[in-house]
């Protein structure tokens, strides 16, 4: 080095040490520029079809790309922008009332204009506003459904709750549908681009058929596709399966008020017909009398016999339950009981608790 440079040298070495101005600021610049230059993208945009377009009709929108950004819809036929709000990062949603100035149409093209600082990033929609229609020049899209998942619901306590992931074709409407001690059909949500996640609470006393196949669905416009899955709870550790479920649990099915006679039998015909049955068997013996006589002794004791239980007739309920292995149970109440169709109680001996 010569002589002449070393005292230059020295000087930024010491300005580089004690972090001098001018060397952060230089720092600030550069990465400042290598964050201008990380280019803006749509990754994703999607509508939720309506069945028809007519004044009233709500359009719900969602972007996905660069976060940060500010983002504009354009709908051919409106009469204003519509801008998006960034629920979470890099997620764009918003809606658009169709008003009776518009001149919107199931084909009409939308665009979307994602902004930050002096740059833009524009895309299409490649669907149709409508159910059932296909924008010119586009092949229908027949939805794919790639995989299917589920998981345990971390940072949920005792609680028993399952994270359901679909991935497929984006730009639809995916669902599970879960069989059990009630059957439930689960919406997911579109997070990004081909992955729709939803989350379930099992209620209380509830329990899932995990030997069962786990049924998705993916459906986009009138086109919809199913993929079962089985086995997809094998590693998922909760308690609430089918061979683990309360077995003295049950759903009711139905609640029935029933007359009794004076014995707790249901009232009908057997009494005609036993009296029947004696008279007839008495007649073709070659004796009239003796079937006369012998008709009217059992006659009138069956007779008085069925007063006597008709007067001490009484109303009984019956309460039909489905347990938790399928079978049917029908517990009977002297009083009418606290129950109504559909409600979760547990049978305990001969009685039925609820379960809370």
């Amino acid at each position: 080095m010569k002589p002449s440079m070393q005292p230059l040298v020295m000087v930024l070495a010491c300005a580089l040490a004690a972090g001098s101005p001018f060397w952060t600021g230089l720092a600030e610049a550069q990465a400042g520029s290598r964050v201008a230059a990380a280019p803006l993208r749509v990754t994703g945009f999607d509508v939720e079809q309506v069945d028809r377009l007519e004044p009233g009709a709500e359009l719900n929108f969602t972007v996905w790309g660069t976060a940060g950004a500010t983002v504009l819809l354009q709908i051919d036929g409106s009469r204003r922008t519509l801008r998006l709000d960034e629920t979470s990062p890099g997620r764009y949603q918003g809606s658009y009332i169709v008003g009776r100035s518009d001149r919107i149409g199931p084909e009409s093209r939308v665009h979307a204009n994602l902004r930050r600082d002096n740059r833009v990033a524009t895309a299409q929609l490649g669907e149709a506003l409508q159910v059932g229609w296909v924008l010119p020049g586009e092949a229908a899209l027949m939805p794919e459904i790639q995989s299917v998942g589920v998981a345990r619901e971390p940072g949920r306590g005792r609680t028993e709750a399952l994270r359901y992931t679909v991935r497929g074709t984006p730009g639809g409407q995916a669902s599970v549908l879960l069989q059990g001690s009630q059957a439930s059909n689960v919406v997911l949500d579109e997070q990004r681009p081909g992955e729709y996640v939803g989350t379930y609470v099992l209620p209380q006393g509830g329990w899932l058929d995990t030997e069962q196949p786990l049924v998705a669905q993916l459906r986009i416009g009138d086109r919809s596709v199913r993929s079962s899955a089985p086995n997809a709870y094998a590693g998922v550790n909760f308690t609430s399966r089918r061979s683990d479920a309360c077995r003295d649990c049950a759903t009711v099915q139905a609640v029935n008020a029933v007359t009794v006679d004076g014995e707790g039998h249901v009232l009908g015909t057997v009494a005609g017909g036993v009296l029947g049955a004696v008279v007839g068997s008495q007649f073709g013996k070659g004796d009239g009398r003796t079937a006369a006589g012998v008709a009217g002794a059992v006659g009138g004791a069956l007779l008085g016999r069925e007063i006597q239980k008709r007067n001490n007739q009484r109303t009984q309920y019956e309460v039909v339950v489905r347990m938790s292995d399928g079978a049917l149970r029908t517990v009977v109440y002297a009083e009418a009981p606290n129950f109504r169709a559909g409600d979760r109680v547990r049978l305990v001996g001969e009685a039925l608790e609820p379960l809370r």
